[in-house]
């Protein structure tokens, strides 16, 4: 059973506020470790290698930072700023891979939401890997046409220009065709959209999200009381 389309964004907001009220560096670790083994269990293995890869530069940059170069605050303050990096990463990677435009659209559509700001959420959401899957297919004729991407690097910056102006173009055109397909669909005319299958809260969704509510209460009294 998927969850509500809205728990996912609650949980997210949740582990950035748990990162930095969970007292360091035991908390911030032990939240990264929850949020990996969330992943691994849903399915989500490859999330947590990817949000690994994308945080390794950070992670190198904050032990030499801090536990190798003299000043630093040990290697205790590297493991609290890399795990709370790790975890937000995680989760939100696990956020944007589950993600499912329509439920969101019928979510926001049966909660009396504006449309206009769903709109905006999905239109975020889904910008990176469209432009992802337009880089990729770009990239694939301009070789197919001999382009050679390799070598030194003045020859990587003159195949810039032959990848970067297909995306920007196709981008803007891409714009203009969802603007008038929004505008012959009516969208923003006022007149509220019926969802065919709103999604519904379920058990999980509730005491998933009072765990989140709770783990962050206790977590803020801790830190300030």
């Amino acid at each position: 059973m998927k969850l509500h389309p809205y728990t996912p964004f609650l949980l997210v907001l949740a582990t950035g506020l748990l990162a930095f009220l969970l007292p360091a560096p035991a908390g911030p670790a032990a939240l990264y470790a929850v949020v990996a083994a969330a992943a691994v269990v849903t399915g989500m293995t490859r999330t947590v290698l990817a949000a690994a890869l994308l945080t390794l530069p950070l992670w190198a940059f904050l032990l030499l930072l801090h536990a190798i170069l003299p000043g630093g605050e040990g290697l205790a303050a590297a493991i609290a700023q890399g795990s709370r990096l790790g975890a937000v990463a995680t989760a939100s990677l696990m956020l944007i891979r589950g993600f499912e435009p329509s439920r969101f659209l019928d979510a926001a559509s049966a909660r009396g939401a504006s449309l206009s700001a769903a709109y905006l959420v999905v239109s975020t959401l889904e910008a990176a890997p469209r432009l992802r899957r337009q880089a990729a297919a770009i990239l694939e004729a301009q070789r197919a046409r001999g382009l050679r991407i390799g070598g030194s690097a003045a020859g990587r910056l003159r195949a810039l220009v032959p990848l970067t102006l297909p995306l920007v173009l196709g981008t803007l055109a891409e714009v203009d065709d969802r603007a008038m397909a929004l505008e012959v669909r009516g969208f923003g005319g006022g007149q509220a959209r019926t969802p065919l299958d709103p999604p519904s809260v379920t058990a999980r969704d509730r005491m998933l999200r009072w765990a989140a509510l709770l783990a962050v209460m206790a977590s803020a009294a801790w830190r300030f009381l």
